[in-house]
């Protein structure tokens, strides 16, 4: 085990902000292999109930009760944890709306909840380590249902029309869009970023007056390149240096390449640029943030904002093709609470320290601690606790699972585990009440890694082929 103490104020830790992405999966899916192809002679659900095989299913189950059927048992789980996204157009690549199609598909609808990889929701939520609002992982009993029916001779039963499709999520309330250009992005990084490219982007909302940040949705433009998006408001009158402002500084960067928009910004939103948090943090899988009834994180009226996309192109088939991301705003007046969001990563930091943190190449269990005491967030504020509102887990390619612990005087609490780590799907998750962290609470978060597919020792850094250990935070004074 390699630890790590963490001793840094919260404008250090904002720095520590890039995110690497892997992109989503482009699975070709295929269906049970005894049905594959028989959707069309059982889709419109007319009564008489068949097999995956084309008999018909026994309506009995054992001693004589009447076996779970799709339409009374299976579709209302279905439509109300899954279909939101099997829909047709959905996000998903396959429906589950009818009958013939949950049942082409039972096998892999088996096996994906039972081992807890669908719904997505990658944190473990049976209260033993923090409870979740809104969570998406079904219960015990939705699970031996669907694994049931799948192996129950999947019985259709008699039709019905009450279950309606849920509405798609979205950003409500009065909502601000800014975006980027239709960009082309081209390989950047070097040895810490091999195939990638992180481009930042000036954007001023105008504001007329300070507003709270109470949701986001981000909208990448292209899933097969943009690997994560970051939104950081900037200060442009603020010195940096003697007679230097941010505006300066954005300014002598973006000239620097002036035949292409935005510039070069791995890590924050450059070297010399000051931003004063990062409320908005997107990576693949994430969808419709909202932050807790009653915060919000503050952008000043004289901020102007700077988006910072990574592109990722690792495959070759994917030079030369465009991007134009869309992030939607919620904006308001006042809210009772204002939080920010930090996002550390020791583990990261330690390429600025001379002497990188390195994964071995070839195991399949290397595991990394670092730990935060809370006085490093308190250094030089008023505060003597501070509220911990919600978790954002983030790792790349080799990351296997991770723990968040919160370490106090007399005991140790679990306070977020992600037991298998799927890079596409990085959610943020906010509990159900928020933990009280005290002056003397220790954050500590390990990861676990396997190398075993590494060519070489994995360095810390931005690229696809290299690591984070990265824990987001949303706090709230």
């Amino acid at each position: 085990m390699r630890r790590t103490i963490l001793r840094l104020g919260t404008s250090a830790l904002c720095i520590a902000a890039a995110l690497t992405a892997q992109g989503c999966r482009e699975d070709d899916p295929t269906p049970n292999d005894d049905a594959a192809g028989s959707s069309s002679d059982a889709g419109d659900a007319t009564g008489g109930s068949e097999t995956a095989d084309g008999d018909s299913a026994d309506e009995t189950g054992t001693g004589g009760q009447p076996a779970m059927t799709f339409w009374d048992d299976v579709a209302p789980v279905l439509y109300e944890s899954c279909v939101s996204c099997h829909r047709e157009g959905g996000a998903a690549p396959f429906s589950l709306e009818t009958y013939a199609q949950a049942r082409d598909w039972s096998t892999a609808i088996a096996a994906a909840v039972e081992s807890r990889t669908m719904p997505p929701w990658l944190v473990t939520d049976d209260g033993s380590c923090g409870e979740f609002s809104h969570s998406r992982a079904l219960s015990e009993s939705s699970v031996d249902l669907l694994v049931g029916w799948a192996g129950s001779g999947m019985v259709e039963g008699d039709p019905r029309d009450d279950l309606a499709i849920p509405a798609l999520p979205g950003l409500e309330g009065d909502v601000t869009e800014i975006g980027t250009p239709n960009f082309v992005p081209e390989i950047q990084g070097g040895e810490l970023a091999e195939f990638d490219e992180y481009r930042c982007f000036l954007v001023d909302p105008e504001l007329t007056g300070d507003r709270f940040l109470t949701g986001y949705d981000v909208r990448p433009g292209n899933d097969a390149i943009v690997h994560h998006v970051l939104v950081m408001p900037v200060d442009p009158t603020l010195e940096v240096a003697e007679g230097i402002t941010n505006a300066d500084a954005m300014q002598a960067y973006d000239e620097e390449s002036p035949d292409r928009e935005g510039w070069p910004c791995f890590g924050g939103a450059g070297d010399n640029v000051a931003v004063s948090g990062i409320p908005v943090t997107w990576a693949p899988g994430q969808g419709v943030v909202e932050f807790p009834e009653g915060t919000g994180v503050r952008v000043r009226q004289q901020e102007q904002l700077v988006i910072q996309v990574h592109y990722n192109l690792a495959d070759p088939a994917n030079l030369g093709m465009t991007a134009e991301s869309k992030v939607q705003l919620r904006l308001e007046e006042e809210v009772e609470r204002e939080g920010f969001m930090i996002l550390p990563d020791p583990f990261l930091d330690s390429i600025f320290q001379g002497d990188p943190i390195v994964l071995p190449a070839g195991d399949p269990a290397v595991e990394y601690t670092w730990e935060l005491p809370v006085l490093a967030l308190l250094n030089g504020s008023p505060w003597t606790t501070v509220d911990l509102f919600g978790v954002f887990p983030h790792m790349h390619s080799f990351g296997r699972s991770m723990r968040f612990e919160i370490a106090g005087t007399s005991e140790t609490e679990c306070a977020a585990e992600v037991p298998r780590w799927d890079f596409n799907w990085q959610l943020q998750y906010f509990y159900e009440q928020p933990h009280t962290l005290a002056v003397d609470d220790v954050l500590r978060v390990t990861c676990n890694f396997d190398t075993t597919a590494a060519e070489g020792p994995v360095m810390p850094g931005w690229g696809t082929n290299n690591e984070m250990c990265l824990m987001g935070m949303f706090l709230v004074p």
